[in-house]
């Protein structure tokens, strides 16, 4: 019993020592840093003394103690907006080996930069990371946000669905994603052909998960240009039969068979509404199976692009909700796609 006290006194007073040493170590640069010439002269002898560590190496309270190092860096730019933007940018570019300093300073520099010129240079950092270094809900939402602004994210995307076992907790709605369903999120904000390319890469050039994964996410696009190549890699036995059996479950539970009362002209006005219509007390496609029925009965080819149109509009963040509709969406164009 007195070993154990005394060992949690030790470790206390281990933990205390090192809260002061922090702070007396922040107070010493605070002052230096008061006295540099320039911000970016703060933010490069920040990074020297601040970074190069991997997030997962740090017990829970070293991660606390970092937490406020790391406050100092992003603190130090905020007050400089301008001059910290073009310094994050040269130090971004200059950087080679730290996966995290990368990531942290390019979400740094998202929030610094009001337009979108730095924008390249955000992608170009967090195509350096890591992805084991990193909350992937974070990664997720630059992803989506970049995506959103109209940059190119597909190497960022092929980099999600190319790790293993891949979990995305998004707090805000107690869910977890997986990388599948995570990326349909990015890949339904890019152009189709866009999508197609990428997907379609990630199958011939990408690790065993980055093919799986893209194989089940051509399918879901459901386009012509995606099911020719998804045909003859199947009948080429270029996909494991684990994937192939995926695809086919997918390829049947999402085609509906038609039955709603719903006429032509209220599903168009659906179409048209998503992903809601609060004062048409409209919420979506999504749980409402008679909508979805009359969908895949009133719709027909020549209405394949207005379906793909309210699909993009489907997902406008990460939601549970936006899932779901996104799904509701892809069962009407299978099933409409499907008809002879």
């Amino acid at each position: 019993m007195f070993f154990v006290v005394y060992i949690s006194n030790f470790i206390n007073f281990k933990i205390t020592i090192m809260r002061r040493t922090l702070t007396s170590f922040l107070f010493l640069l605070l002052s230096f840093i008061s006295i540099a010439q320039t911000t970016c002269d703060s933010l490069t002898l920040l990074k020297k003394s601040i970074y190069g560590f991997k997030p997962s190496n740090l017990s829970d309270s070293l991660k606390n103690l970092k937490s406020k190092e790391l406050d100092v860096f992003w603190r130090t730019a905020q007050n400089n907006p301008t001059d910290a933007s073009k310094c994050l940018k040269a130090l971004i570019e200059l950087e080679k080996k730290d996966s995290y300093f990368c990531f942290d300073a390019s979400s740094l520099l998202l929030r610094l930069d009001t337009s979108t010129q730095y924008l390249p240079t955000v992608i170009n950092g967090i195509k350096k990371c890591k992805l084991e270094d990193l909350q992937l809900s974070t990664y997720l939402q630059i992803c989506f946000y970049l995506g959103y602004k109209g940059q190119d994210i597909g190497a960022l995307t092929t980099k999600l669905i190319s790790l293993p076992n891949a979990s995305i907790f998004l707090s805000n709605h107690f869910i977890t994603l997986n990388a599948i369903d995570a990326s349909i999120f990015l890949f339904n904000i890019m152009p189709t052909t866009t999508a197609e390319n990428v997907l379609i890469s990630a199958i011939q050039d990408g690790n065993s998960t980055a093919k799986h994964n893209a194989a089940v996410v051509l399918n879901l696009l459901a386009t012509d240009r995606g099911d020719d190549f998804l045909n003859l890699a199947i009948e080429k036995k270029q996909l494991e039969d684990s994937t192939i059996q995926f695809i086919l479950n997918d390829k049947k539970n999402f085609i509906v068979k038609p039955k709603g009362s719903t006429n032509r002209e209220k599903v168009l006005e659906a179409l048209n509404d998503v992903p809601y219509n609060f004062e048409k007390e409209f919420f979506g496609f999504a749980g409402n199976d008679e909508l979805i029925s009359s969908a895949c009965s009133q719709l027909n080819k020549k209405d394949i692009e207005k379906i793909r149109v309210a699909r993009r509009k489907s997902t406008p963040g990460l939601s549970d909700e936006a899932l779901h509709e996104y799904f509701a969406l892809t069962k009407i164009l299978m099933t409409v796609r499907n008809k002879k």
